[in-house]
């Protein structure tokens, strides 16, 4: 069998570099294969402000907490993040494929597939379905095709050919090497066949069906989701019976949650309230991992377009204030485009320091002795948003020592990302949080030409480019550490702070290790 997409490919590219988000919220429910009671059930606290559909690609329309906390669930990729070293960065592991072959041109990848495996509704996992869901994904005329997910799938780009080989081998050929096309198969989802042909990409965005460890189970429009344990699982079997996921978007509200065992566990735990949390026999934790939170300047117009109004924005904050004293050590200071936790860092990298007359000076240099005034539209919460309004307001504050004053207009996810889509926001600099781990999704954030923000640097552009290619690990790092010293230098963005993820829960959670990633393994977490 073979599939040859055509017209797909220039569809996947121009979604990859403007990607917009629509999220939407949906009820459904399904069955079979999983535990008939619920004694170890985990009850989490959710960040997000509404619920995704729930169809493969576009439940990335929530972030990486869709992902997290619904996707990676109820789906798997043919490889995943592994995260089973805390101590160490997200790797490649196989998922649904057992193994893989890279050819020496760098141009055949064969995937060996995991045996034995099925969908919830029983439906074999083989080339077959593989194929069809690639096919599904790629070919504009084929039914279920759905461009939202072609939007969050850009790897899928690089593939010229699909070929089953027997049963449990498929050839994929790429139409030029791609070093990330392990790495980003991770969240390419894999739906049942027999459900599309059934209920088709409707029937998938409100009762999904993949081979995940936990089979969903229910929603409750705008407040809940829940997933029972997929018993037939081919891989380690959950200990947990279910998992629900409650929608709270109001950080001192998931703090009252888990106060009152309303929930069990809370995604970005206020700092303000881990000590008494703690006091009070709650486990906080926290993991250095690769996630920036910046202030994304507007490049290409007044003021952001002059260096200096960028430099003296980043010698205007006092990032080790908001780290330590604001968010209590549950984040570091980020003097560079790249976290500390990033395997592309370099300490030599980290050039700007707190110093408000060095940014009075850059200023007036520029032409604005007397201050500037500019609009940040910022997303009050969602994922990996932390503590997005205290946050800015004390930003705020510390630029107007600068003579910078700040108007911030606070929009919520889904917002954000349609005003960027839509052009024309009226603002000078976007506030919003996300993880370069994945260069291959640089486009919409970095990238001349694609990027939302007006930044272009054609030396950074070739560096991104020649990683793309380069297959050797550390040459491809020294590359990219490279690119990134060049934006540091440029000033594209006032770095300010990067997560540890901080997370509240209740005693009763146990066999939960952060990694040093945004991404989880829920199967060795039980309730005592």
């Amino acid at each position: 069998m073979l599939f040859t997409p055509s017209r797909g490919r220039r569809r996947i590219l121009a979604a990859a570099a403007a990607a917009t988000i629509a999220a939407l919220t949906l009820v459904g429910c399904a069955g079979g294969g999983t535990t008939a009671a619920a004694d170890q059930e985990l009850v989490i606290g959710s960040q997000m402000a509404s619920f995704p559909s729930l169809d493969t690609g576009a439940i990335t329309t929530a972030g990486y907490e869709g992902q997290r906390l619904i996707g990676n669930l109820v789906y798997e990729g043919l490889t995943k993040r592994d995260v089973s070293d805390p101590n160490a960065a997200a790797g490649v592991a196989p998922a649904l494929a057992e193994s893989w072959d890279v050819s020496e041109d760098g141009l055949t990848y064969t995937f060996h597939l995991q045996e034995g495996v099925t969908f919830h509704d029983g439906d074999a996992w083989d080339a077959d379905a593989l194929i069809y869901n690639i096919d599904r994904y790629m070919d504009e005329d084929n039914a279920n095709y759905d461009p939202v997910l072609i939007t969050y799938y850009s790897v899928l780009a690089y593939i010229d050919s699909v070929e089953k080989v027997d049963d449990l081998t498929v050839d994929f050929t790429l139409n030029q090497p791609f070093a990330f096309f392990l790495a980003d198969l991770y969240n390419v989802y894999f739906a049942s066949p027999k459900s599309l042909d059934e209920s088709g990409s409707a029937g998938q965005s409100k009762n999904p069906v993949g081979t995940g460890p936990f089979v969903f189970d229910s929603l409750e429009e705008n407040q809940s989701i829940s997933f029972l344990r997929n018993d037939d699982y081919w891989g380690t079997v959950p200990k947990l019976d279910r998992i629900t996921v409650e929608l709270i978007p109001d950080p001192a509200a998931r703090t009252a949650a888990l106060r009152a065992g309303r929930v069990d566990w809370i995604e970005a735990a206020q700092p303000d309230d881990f000590a008494s949390l703690e006091s009070a026999g709650f486990v906080t934790t926290g993991n250095a991992f690769d996630w920036e939170w910046s202030w994304q300047l507007f490049t290409d117009v007044a003021p952001f377009d002059d260096i200096r109004v960028r430099q003296a924005m980043n010698f205007a904050i006092d990032r080790e204030s908001i780290a330590e004293d604001l968010l209590h050590g549950t984040a570091s200071p980020a003097f560079q485009m790249f976290a500390e936790a990033s395997l592309y860092y370099d300490e030599a990298d980290n050039i700007y320091s707190y110093d408000p007359e060095k940014a009075k000076a850059l200023l007036a240099d520029a032409g604005y002795a007397d201050g500037i005034d500019i609009t940040v539209g910022y997303i009050t919460a969602g994922s990996g948003s932390m503590q997005a309004k205290a946050m800015n307001e004390a930003l705020q504050g510390q630029l107007a020592e600068s003579g910078i004053r700040v108007t911030l207009d606070p929009v919520d996810f889904a917002g954000m990302y349609a005003a960027l889509g839509e052009g024309n926001t009226g603002w000078n600099a976007a506030n919003q949080a996300f993880s370069l781990e994945q260069p291959s999704s640089w486009s919409w954030s970095l990238l001349s030409d694609t990027n939302y923000f007006g930044y272009s640097n054609p030396e950074f552009d070739a560096l991104h480019a020649e990683a793309l290619v380069t297959t050797d690990d550390a040459e491809r790092a020294a590359i990219l550490t490279k690119a990134g010293s060049i934006q540091t230098a440029d000033a594209g963005w006032m770095y300010v702070a990067n997560d540890t993820a901080p997370r509240a829960m209740s005693a009763s959670v146990t066999g939960f290790v952060q990694p040093k990633s945004w991404w989880i393994d829920f199967s060795n977490i039980s309730m005592e």
